[in-house]
């Protein structure tokens, strides 16, 4: 998940690993070759909006 502008205070000061949160945004695809030269891909999401769930 990538997070970006006021988000990233929240994240950094409110969610904890195991918290429940809703995210919107967008997917994103990258790939690239690492250094021994295999195809690798990753998808991000892109974060616009951000919603603690639960307690």
């Amino acid at each position: 998940m990538v997070v970006k502008g006021g988000l990233v205070k929240v994240v950094e000061n409110y969610i904890t690993k195991g918290q429940e949160i809703a995210v919107e945004g967008k997917l994103t695809n990258r790939s690239w070759e690492d250094k021994d030269g295999n195809k690798r891909y990753m998808t991000e999401i892109i974060c616009s909006e951000l919603l603690m769930l639960g307690k």
